[in-house]
């Protein structure tokens, strides 16, 4: 009809066709805002039922050049190769061709721990120490492992009764994937998985990565300096894959759809860890309770990501960055993103102006307010928390916030005695419990 042609002419010379239009209320006008207050730089990407939604970038992917940030640009994926990895092995156990429950050895004869299953891989409950590696530089996956049955290091704790957060875990796990499969991870992940076919593992050198973002931080003087991805790395499965924000929101929106149905339930099923219910899925996924809800994060030196899918809603968010984020404001963007993009701006723009405090958590026993009981506990070199009878590092992230893998946990001193804890899904403040 006519009257329709001319409607589409006008919103057209506005700016304002049908992808503008089904932009999230508020989310375009929030994140320029970051920009230019200097905050934020990267690209975001939403996704739904009927495709892309919202695909923009942010300031520079170089910095120092000033080429411009794109929803196209490759990043270091850094830790959001995990969930990848995971699912090629869950594939490949839905297959019959992987038992989660037989020891690591069945599969790779030269893996130095005969009790080591692949459950506790996955689950990063192998007590692997890494710090018994001479170095990660120029080493790949099968060079780390054979590395590690040269320390003739035991394991820091017995299999499958502790947390502690394992990247060895995961490029063993992608070497077993490829002995099993007989193919590149990453052709795997592509043909059985849905992975987009444009991620790849990113060069060795770092001159040989055409386009990236670089990573960077603001020195305390107001000039830049990079905080970038580091050269000569070859091991992959745990990370250093290469890949852009639309592709990660495009891989996102796999996890509603027929293709990935068969492994969906593992994935988001919690780890166990000494019979308690870890913060961790199967699938190297942080998830709601009901599981309708994952999300993971990747962080490295300058770059901070989320990839985070809603198979209810049909959505899916990717945002990834190369600017530092300030650690009291990452979890806070994450949580507003995921609000703008289920059209709660209002919540959204609540989250943006009430960052973490930048202090220091407290030391003790705390009540949340759904009534759980938690402990912050004084260990060494770090301190850690214990949740549902499993205990996590708590690493700083800068200032006085700290990070806790394995429950996509942010903590901060909340004033009064109180603890500020702070997850994708949930916004508390803990009371000292005597």
């Amino acid at each position: 009809m006519l009257w329709v042609r001319i409607m589409a002419i006008a919103l057209a010379a506005l700016g304002a066709g049908p992808a503008a239009a089904r932009e999230p209320d508020g989310l375009h006008a929030a994140l320029e805002q970051l920009r230019s207050e200097g905050q934020f730089s990267g690209a975001v990407v939403v996704r739904d039922a009927d495709g892309m939604r919202f695909a923009r970038g942010y300031g520079y992917a170089d910095p120092f050049t000033q080429r411009a940030f794109t929803p196209d640009t490759p990043v270091d994926s850094a830790s959001l190769a995990k969930p990848v990895t995971a699912a090629a092995v869950l594939w490949l156990a839905r297959q019959g061709q992987i038992d989660l429950d037989a020891p690591v050895r069945r599969y790779l004869a030269e893996f130095p721990y005969a009790v080591v299953t692949v459950r506790h891989l996955l689950a990063h409950s192998a007590g692997l120490d890494e710090t018994a590696l001479p170095t990660i530089i120029d080493r790949t996956n099968a060079e780390l492992l054979a590395d590690l049955s040269r320390s003739s290091a035991p394991p820091r704790f017995a299999p499958g009764s502790g947390f502690d957060y394992c990247n060895l875990c995961y490029s063993t796990l992608a070497l077993l994937v490829e002995r099993v499969a007989g193919t590149a991870l990453l052709a795997f992940a592509q043909r059985r998985l849905a992975l987009p076919p444009g991620v790849g593992i990113r060069p060795r050198r770092l001159a040989d990565w055409q386009d990236r973002a670089i990573g960077y931080r603001r020195a305390p003087g107001g000039s830049l300096e990079r905080a970038d991805s580091y050269e000569d790395e070859a091991f992959y499965g745990s990370g250093n894959l290469s890949v852009t924000a639309a592709q990660l929101a495009l891989w996102g929106s796999e996890w509603w759809r027929p293709r990935l149905a068969p492994i969906r339930a593992a994935a988001t099923t919690p780890a166990r860890i000494a019979g308690n219910p870890s913060g961790l899925s199967w699938g190297s996924w942080y998830c709601a309770r009901e599981a309708k809800r994952c999300h993971y994060l990747g962080h490295h030196e300058g770059f901070h990501h989320m990839l985070y899918w809603d198979r209810e809603r049909r959505l899916a968010v990717a945002m990834v960055s190369n600017n530092s984020l300030a650690p009291v404001l990452q979890q806070r963007l994450q949580r507003a993103l995921v609000a703008f993009a289920e059209g709660r701006a209002a919540d959204a723009r609540r989250e943006l102006a009430a960052p973490l405090a930048d202090a220091e958590p407290l030391v003790g026993r705390f009540q949340l307010g759904s009534g759980e009981r938690v402990a912050i506990e004084a260990r060494r070199p770090l301190p850690a928390v214990r949740r549902k009878g499993i205990t996590y590092t708590a690493y700083p992230l800068g200032g006085g916030v700290r990070y806790v893998p394995g429950l996509d946990l942010y903590l901060a001193a909340a004033g009064d005695g109180r603890v500020a804890w702070l997850s994708l899904y949930e916004d508390e403040t803990g009371a000292a419990d005597p």
